[in-house]
């Protein structure tokens, strides 16, 4: 997990000249054209939970371990509310181009969140053994530079 977090920091601009990961494996996605629409799909219906407040749609579309995490619907909303104010309450969004990184599908999107900061949230999903999509980890970033 941390190789996939240190490949998301360097993915998003964070670029150190000193930095050695060892090999990191970008690639594009590579998914059929109804499968990256169906992660999209899962996101967009999570932000529209956030919005309506609705704890309990929004904590279906986290994945097992997340649910185990945090325990309750209510327990989920309210840390999304207090540390994803980006996603809880966006003022715009929009997809960029997924990816496949070591193994894991990461969907980007750039967030401007409710202050106006731009981030971009990487939303790393899991196929699930029926062959849905969940939510298994969301990391904000900013870009160097924007917002200062």
């Amino acid at each position: 997990m941390k190789k996939l977090l240190l490949t998301i920091v360097i993915i998003v601009g964070l670029h150190l000249p000193t930095v050695s990961a060892g090999p990191i494996d970008v690639q594009p996605v590579g998914m059929k054209t109804e499968y990256v629409a169906k992660i999209r799909n899962i996101i967009l219906r999570q932000l529209d939970a956030f919005r309506e407040d609705d704890a309990e749609k929004a904590f279906s579309f986290a994945a097992p371990q997340i649910q185990k995490i945090f325990k309750t619907p209510e327990i989920f909303l309210h840390m999304v509310r207090n540390s994803y104010r980006s996603v809880y309450r966006p003022q715009s969004f929009g997809f960029r181009g997924t990816q496949r990184i070591d193994g894991n599908i990461v969907q980007p999107l750039a967030v401007i969140g409710p202050t106006g900061m731009s981030e971009t949230a990487l939303y790393i999903m899991e196929e699930q053994p029926d062959g849905t999509w969940k939510i298994g980890a969301c990391i904000m970033a900013q870009e160097p530079g924007k917002n200062t």
